[in-house]
């Protein structure tokens, strides 16, 4: 029988997080082996990660990368392995709430088409949907406000976050690479994600390549998870620091690609903050 769902993690440094999450996919997929495969496309972590899939979980197919090639890059890899007709997304720091696979077949024989993607509601511990499920499109000015905070002066929340609004299903622009689902025929056609985008803004630009191709992109809470935002990026500051440029440098490319007059207009703060986690660096290296 045709594989129908390939389920797809990319991990790196996150053998605890990555455990649970498996022992939570695994608890609502018992019985289904023959609709599902799991993968897990390991990034050279130095922990055990590789050991303990191996020993916990056989079932699971396991890439192991010699070095670390980025979140993009990875699903890309992990794609290449996947044999189902539709593939789901998720990150390793998150714990799934409900059947994912039930819920997942069901949008898409709700689209049938194969001309929807989806992306799932991520959970804060308390069961809030955390920031960052769906979002609006980004460019100057609303990533100026929501990331310096000054949205909460101006108002000006609904232009880039949209955890405001009900908790239904609806089209929207962006959906989090945290959890993402389409037809294995759309990712290929797509290209997949940009790998010019280490880490940060390549699920968004595959949102905007999504809408651009003339698919459709659809906020889809049934699948619910619960998500330890950043997971293995909080190891250690020198890794927190090593995130920040990274989000800094796949903003700017973001920017450039799709807004090149906010990258233009964005370039000096830009080049100002790359500079201050440039100095921190430094610091770390040396304490």
């Amino acid at each position: 029988m045709t594989l129908k769902i390939s389920i797809i993690l990319v991990s790196f440094n996150s053998q605890e997080l990555l455990s649970k999450c498996l022992t939570s996919l695994y608890s609502f997929l018992a019985g289904g082996d023959n609709f599902f495969e799991v993968i897990v496309v390991d990034n050279c972590s130095s922990d055990n990660t590789c050991k303990m899939v191996i020993s916990d979980f056989t079932k699971t197919i396991l890439v192991q990368n010699p070095v670390n090639l980025g979140f993009g890059a990875a699903n890309n890899l992990g794609f290449r392995h996947a044999t189902g007709e539709y593939i789901l997304l998720i990150n390793p720091d998150t714990v799934v709430d409900g059947n994912i696979l039930d819920e997942t077949f069901k949008f898409f024989a709700k689209h049938s088409d194969n001309k929807s993607a989806f992306g799932g509601i991520l959970l804060n511990p308390d069961g809030s949907e955390q920031r960052g499920s769906r979002r609006s499109f980004p460019n100057f000015l609303n990533v100026f406000l929501h990331f310096t905070k000054l949205y909460k002066v101006f108002g000006y929340k609904k232009s880039y976050d949209l955890s405001w609004l009900p908790v239904e299903t609806h089209q929207v622009d962006c959906v989090s690479g945290a959890c993402i689902g389409m037809p294995k025929a759309m990712y290929e056609d797509l290209g997949g994600f940009d790998e010019q985008f280490f880490l940060h803004f390549e699920d968004i630009d595959l949102c905007k390549r999504i809408w651009q191709a003339g698919y459709q992109l659809w906020f889809y809470p049934k699948v619910r998870l619960f998500h330890v935002k950043g997971g293995s990026s909080n190891t250690s500051e020198t890794i927190k620091t090593k995130v920040n440029k990274w989000f800094l440098d796949s903003l700017g490319k973001y920017l450039w690609k799709w807004d090149k007059p906010s990258a233009i207009i964005f370039s000096p703060i830009l080049g100002a903050l790359k500079l201050v986690a440039w100095i921190k660096g430094l610091s770390l290296k040396n304490d």
